[in-house]
């Protein structure tokens, strides 16, 4: 019995040795690797613990790529990329050449907007294994630091061209441009605008300057004919490139280009010949103004001041009185020819106008009753101003007019005749609200009760407050005198 019972404590101690070493080793298998126990920490929120268990592990040795990308991986999912990041740099000192692992480090760069450590990264990427995307992601993140040396070498440096976007090639030209390297930003423009879209225009204003510089006319014009073409929508550009080729000193050139944008964008024009010669180009300015108005149908009277204002800063004056005679010549143009002949009164005086005022017809006056007045008064034809004055209706003036107009009855017929002139509408419903101010102080002034009352009934009627009033005709002042401030081109009379 006793020998049995040594036999089975022997047994007894075998197997809890047994039980013991397979609790230890479940118990090792079921605990945390060191990695899960880091994203558990960073999972927790508790980042400085998980930073310090970071720290002691590499204390004591764990390098091993396998340990470092598993942990980084953990991290990375409970989106502690600071961490993360660290341990892939350390990866990376032990497997400098590991692709994947760089491209995963630049993403986390990105994502986190370290673009100085982005860019570092994909540098070694790219110079592992360029792919487009990596390369234009490196690109792009040179532009938006404005690390403009590094970029122009990048570029210089890529072989394969196929490689880059046609935005890439703009780029280069546009940089070897900016260090001086016309030779090769020549070379490198001219294929980007091969390669660019119709509309893109920075790199092609660069090339066309460039080939000015080098004396290269020739093929300036033609580039920028093609070009001007698909800018239709961006009339500017081309107002720049005729610019540059007049200061250049090509004026064939520079009227050729000229005439093609004033006929994609007519209204460039007056503004086109006034820059041009501002530049000092006044003879190419004056042949850009010279087939306005030569064919085709009557100009309006906005074209035509623009004209007038576009000529006299030119300052050819033979040429803008022979296109003054060109129009009085052309059969019903009775709108074009008056405001002509009011534009230059307004530029040179009423006097100056005299050699053409045989030519102005009565159906042309009659397009601008208060100019035919101020001119029929000029010439001392007090009757023929009155009678003018007498077939205006004031509702179809603008509110400076308006003025002008009882100003104008005024001084031909006095004051007594122009407050019986309001006063006459005003019984008729047909004076405008904002003369009743202008009414009222005339009656005032002249004494007359019968029309003060008249007046102020009107204002009963028209429900109008003397205070808003009062406002009414202070606005109305300030937009006269900012009217007669504007200058000449600013009182043209509806």
């Amino acid at each position: 019995m006793r020998g049995r019972s040594g036999a089975d404590m022997r047994i007894g101690w075998r197997f809890l040795g047994l039980w013991a070493f397979a609790a230890a080793a479940t118990a090792y298998a079921l605990s945390p690797g060191s990695e899960e126990q880091l994203a558990m920490l960073a999972r927790d929120g508790r980042t400085s613990e998980a930073a310090s268990e970071l720290a002691r592990l590499l204390a004591l040795g764990r390098r091993d790529p396998a340990f470092l990308a598993a942990a980084a991986r953990a991290l990375e999912s409970t989106g502690n990329r600071g961490l993360a990041e660290d341990l892939l740099e350390r990866y990376l000192v032990e497997r400098p050449g590991d692709v994947q692992v760089l491209e995963w480090l630049a993403n986390l760069y990105r994502v986190s907007d370290d673009r100085p450590a982005a860019t570092r990264t994909l540098v070694a990427l790219v110079a592992l294994a360029p792919t487009r995307p990596r390369l234009w992601a490196l690109l792009d993140l040179y532009r938006a630091q404005e690390r403009l040396d590094e970029e122009r070498e990048f570029l210089k440096s890529i072989v394969d061209e196929t490689l880059l976007r046609p935005v890439d090639v703009e780029r280069l030209g546009i940089l070897l441009s900016w260090a001086g390297d016309r030779a090769a930003a020549l070379a490198a423009l001219r294929r980007a605008d091969a390669l660019m879209p119709g509309t893109q225009e920075i790199g092609r204003i660069v090339l066309f300057d460039l080939l000015l510089a080098e004396g290269l006319r020739a093929e300036a014009a033609e580039r920028a004919g093609h070009w001007i073409a698909d800018w239709r929508d961006k009339p500017w550009l081309g107002v720049h490139v005729v610019r540059r080729m007049a200061a250049r000193g090509d004026p064939t050139a520079a009227v050729a280009l000229g005439a093609q944008v004033t006929a994609l964008s007519p209204d460039t024009r007056f503004y086109l010949a006034r820059v041009v010669a501002e530049d000092g180009n006044r003879r190419i300015a004056t042949t850009l103004l010279e087939d306005w108005a030569q064919d085709g149908p009557q100009p309006s009277s906005d074209a035509v001041a623009g004209y007038v204002a576009a000529a006299y800063a030119v300052g050819d004056v033979p040429a803008l009185w022979r296109k003054a005679a060109r129009i009085l010549a052309e059969p019903g143009w009775y709108e074009a020819q008056i405001a002509i002949v009011e534009a230059l009164a307004l530029r040179y005086g009423l006097d100056a106008i005299g050699p053409l005022r045989p030519r102005l017809s009565w159906a042309a006056l009659q397009r601008q009753p208060l100019f035919a007045a101020r001119l029929a008064l000029h010439e001392g034809n007090t009757v023929l101003a009155r009678h003018v004055l007498g077939s205006v209706d004031p509702a179809t003036l603008t509110a400076p007019a308006r003025i002008e107009w009882v100003a104008l009855v005024s001084l031909i017929s006095g004051d007594t005749a122009a407050l019986a002139a309001l006063g006459d509408l005003l019984r008729r419903d047909r004076l405008p609200t904002d003369l009743l101010p202008v009414q009222l102080r005339l009656a005032e002034r002249l004494g007359n009760g019968g029309e003060q009352r008249l007046g102020l009934e009107a204002l009963r009627r028209s429900a109008l407050a003397p205070v808003a009033l009062a406002r009414q005709a202070q606005a109305q002042q300030a937009q006269v005198q900012s009217t007669a401030k504007a200058g000449p081109d600013a009182r043209r009379v509806q």
